[in-house]
């Protein structure tokens, strides 16, 4: 988007013109920012070292926006991996931390070789017949989420870090969707963070979105999970996906917040640049 609107001024700005003002100014006004067709909440993305220009962008407009831009099932024609085809087979699934890249293959023997292709299988009893059991790291599990709608809606079953089974529609639950029931509860909570702000005494505040729960995290685990995103800075973070596996809190004053520390490898981002047609 080239424009968006700061739902407290009703000023709308130009991404360029946004960019010039002093960092004061354009940090006070970032979280006020919201779709000029819509009212979706916005996010303002600057301009990138490679020169594409600065923009705007709302992550998900609001139903029958003329700015949302559209994708197919597939992500835009994106190949299917291995995961996706494991997906189409598939019953269960296993979800793994982001803690390496590589993530092992296993057909009945559990100590079968190392492979980066980034799934692991195995089958288990159930009757006569057999479920079959695959690993998908949270990595790729967001790029369903963000790529696949009918996955999103999916009775899929995850296995979650304590064990627990969740269907995909109730255990991956969108920021726009949380309920007073998802209070303490362990699921995988996706959105687009908005804008980071730096926390005093090191770490960072993740806006979410206007009424959405802002991330916490620690300067150790922000560290990490900037060099895992390729990111050199924190406002990289900027208009980026996320998915996190985590348990929703609560503030004294009724606030919500997920919070980042010794579990970052539970959380997951695709930098804007990945899915900037999804905008």
């Amino acid at each position: 988007m080239e424009e968006a609107k700061s739902r407290t001024t009703g000023a709308v700005w130009d991404a360029e013109e946004f960019a010039a003002l002093r960092s004061g100014e354009r940090e006070a006004l970032r979280e006020t920012l919201i779709c000029t067709a819509c009212g979706a909440d916005a996010y303002f993305i600057r301009e990138a070292r490679n020169g594409r220009r600065a923009c705007f962008g709302a992550r998900p407009h609001r139903d029958d926006c003329e700015l949302a831009s559209f994708a197919t099932e597939d992500g835009g024609g994106a190949p299917l991996d291995e995961v996706d085809e494991l997906i189409n087979a598939g019953d269960v699934f296993r979800i793994d931390p982001n803690r390496e890249r590589t993530i092992r293959h296993v057909r009945h023997d559990p100590s079968a070789q190392a492979s980066s292709s980034g799934s692991a299988v195995r089958y288990t009893g159930r009757g006569r017949g057999q479920v079959r059991q695959s690993s998908m790291g949270v990595g790729r599990l967001l790029r369903q989420l963000v790529k696949r709608e009918p996955f999103r809606r999916s009775q899929t079953l995850l296995i979650m870090s304590d064990d627990s089974r969740q269907t995909v529609k109730s255990g991956c639950v969108h920021l726009s969707e949380i309920e007073d029931k998802h209070k303490n509860r362990l699921r995988v909570y996706w959105g687009t963070i908005r804008f980071p702000r730096p926390k005093d005494g090191g770490g960072a505040w993740l806006n979410t979105g206007w009424g959405s729960p802002t991330i916490v995290i620690n300067q150790d685990e922000l560290v990490t999970l900037l060099q895992r995103s390729g990111m050199e800075e924190l406002d990289d973070l900027s208009g980026s996906f996320f998915a996190m596996m985590g348990r929703l809190r609560e503030t004294a004053n009724g606030k919500q917040y997920l919070f980042i520390n010794e579990d970052v490898d539970w959380m997951a981002i695709r930098p804007f640049v990945d899915d900037e047609a999804l905008n």
